[in-house]
Parts: structure tokens; sequence; C-alpha cells
């Protein structure tokens, strides 16, 4: 199983577009510290994340040194620790997304996870649309990966259709 680690903002959308049982499935997650102080004490996706670390679901670990040493101290240590171990990167945050994608960092954003369910078959296109059109609501992703994201699911839609 790939191992991936993420940021806070991925961690907030899985939650929020109910991705977690999924990635737990796909992924062995591992998360930093800094990820954990992020989300805070006391709501529904640090207490989420709380209890998958309890259950050992998702590990703990830390990156041994900083070669990125910009964004905030999340996304910085997923960034770092993705970078050392070759894992793959779960990130929402457009900027930290681009500067880790330029030093060899594959990155995956949680519209694009999204869509892979879909084209999987491990979701319907009912779920996918709902999902799009909270996360357009919550107004936190990138308006340009929306409108991506609807463009890919269409077409995935228009080719499952002429099989």
């Amino acid at each position: 199983m790939r191992a991936a680690t993420f940021d806070s903002s991925f961690w907030v959308h899985a939650v929020y577009l109910d991705l977690v049982e999924f990635l737990i499935s796909d992924f062995e997650l591992v998360c930093t510290k800094a990820v954990e102080n992020e989300l805070g004490r006391d709501n529904p996706t640090s207490r989420q994340l709380k209890a998958l670390l309890a259950d050992k679901s998702i590990k703990r670990a830390a990156p041994r040194s900083e070669k990125i040493k910009l964004y905030g101290d999340g996304e910085r240590a997923a960034i770092n620790l993705a970078l050392e171990r070759k894992f793959l990167l779960l990130i929402d945050d457009w900027r930290p997304y681009e500067a880790a994608q330029a030093v060899g960092v594959e990155v995956v954003n949680s519209l694009a996870y999204l869509i892979g369910l879909y084209e999987q078959k491990r979701i319907t296109l009912e779920r996918v649309l709902h999902a799009l059109a909270r996360a357009t609501r919550r107004g936190t992703l990138r308006p340009e990966w929306i409108q991506s994201a609807v463009r890919v699911v269409a077409e995935i839609r228009r080719k499952g259709e002429n099989r």
C-alpha cells in the first residue's frame, strides 16, 4: 500500500467531502505533528483525525530536515516529509501544492482524488456532483480547480456512455 501524508487543508476537505474511509483503504496515511496541531483540538476534523491516530489507522511521523522553509507549519512539515520519504502528498493549498511539485513531490488535491474515485466507479455521479457542489459552496478551493474537476467529470461520464 502506498504511503501518503497530507496537510490540514486536504484533511479538512476530505472530512467535509466524506472521503476519509476511501483514503484509509487506499493509503498508509502518515500525519505530522504540525498538521495535527494546526487542526486544533475540538472540531469535527480534529476529532476524526485524533480517533484514527489513536486506533493506529493513521501513523505519525516527522520530517528529519526542512529543505522547504516556506508556508505554514503544517504544509511545510507535510512537504518535507513527502520529499524525504517519497510519499504522495495530499494537499489543497495551491501555492504549496505548486512548490512541492516543483521540487519533485507527487501531489494530489482532494478534487483529483474525488474524481479518481468516480473514474474507478467507487462513487456515483450523484455523489461526485454533490461533493463538487459542497466544495463550491465552501469556497476554500481554487475556483479553477473546481471548474476543471467539473469538466473532467463530464468527460468521464461522456466516455462511459460511449462504451
